[in-house]
């Protein structure tokens, strides 16, 4: 397959990592998945050449470089919401919303950039929900935003409305919009689900294979209509009892809504995305009467073909 056909490039903060893991653990076969994370990057930094991340810098320098027919998939914001929007109308004396619109201005006039660049198939993706609590007093990011006072709620409040933005800015302009916050937020609470939090209590990032394994979910089909890819219908009958599985793993690690049981002399339905040596990767997965509903990993041992 042609470069031009498969090439996906990323460009963002630190949580861009959930799509390399996705990349990585297979979920976003058969794209070749490449790009630039730069940690602590900002949407606001995008205006200025000398902050401290240099981000815009770095993303000019990888992207000139790019063809111009491959997908790009921006994803910023987190760190705005989590602390610079606040930390800096409390420095300035302005509101909230004004340093929200400077963000997305910023970030915007990149977009714009690429778009006169000859860029065509940019995909914009929400922002990541906070996953840091009012009761978290370790850590590097934690001590480094220490200086604003505001709740986990307030900051996801903050996100939920500044990807509401994106997706209409997105829409303006004709990209498509791709976002996980439905996936990963916690309804009760209003926060993001607690078993989203990274096993390591000082890490903010989410976890790595759960929200790998959602953004896989919403990306595929953007990516695939953007840069579509041969697929092939198959129906497997299972021989040997099995799961399909929403992520890598062993199935007693792995959430249950992530997991589909599939029964000896079950048929698995689907489009065969690729085959691997262990699992075959399967979009609109099917068995029985339920569908998988994520991009579902099947061990290629468990199946053989029916038709």
């Amino acid at each position: 397959m042609s470069e031009s056909l498969s090439s996906v490039f990323y460009l963002g903060d630190s949580h861009v990592r959930y799509l390399k893991k996705a990349a990585r653990m297979g979920l976003l076969a058969p794209h070749a998945v490449s790009g630039v994370e730069v940690g602590g990057a900002t949407a606001v930094g995008m205006r200025n050449p000398n902050a401290k991340t240099n981000a815009i810098g770095k993303f000019r320098a990888r992207v000139s470089r790019q063809p111009r027919e491959s997908v790009v998939v921006m994803h910023l914001g987190e760190v705005d919401c989590g602390f610079v929007i606040w930390h800096r109308a409390e420095k300035y004396g302005e509101p909230i919303d004004a340093q929200m619109a400077s963000s997305l201005d910023a970030y915007f006039e990149f977009v714009d950039e690429l778009l006169n660049l000859g860029f065509r198939k940019i995909i914009i993706t929400g922002a990541t929900l906070p996953t840091i609590t009012d009761e978290d007093q370790s850590g590097d990011v934690v001590l480094k935003r220490s200086s604003v006072r505001v709740s986990q709620l307030e900051r996801t409040n903050l996100t939920l409305r500044y990807n509401e933005q994106l997706n209409a800015r997105a829409t303006e302009r004709e990209l498509p919009y791709v976002d996980i916050s439905a996936d990963v937020i916690d309804p009760a609470t209003g926060v993001v689900r607690s078993r989203m939090r990274n096993r390591n209590p000082e890490d903010h990032h989410m976890d790595g294979r759960l929200a790998a394994a959602y953004w896989a979910r919403r990306l595929q089909g953007p990516i695939s209509q953007l840069n579509p890819s041969p697929s092939f219908k198959v129906a497997w009958r299972c021989v040997r009892e099995t799961y399909l599985k929403g992520h890598p793993g062993h199935s007693r690690n792995i959430p249950s809504d992530m997991l589909q049981k599939v029964c000896i002399g079950d048929v698995l339905t689907g489009s065969l995305i690729e085959m691997g040596e262990e699992y075959a990767v399967i979009a609109d997965a099917r068995s029985g009467d339920s569908d998988f509903g994520f991009i579902a990993l099947a061990h290629v041992n468990h199946f053989r073909v029916e038709r």
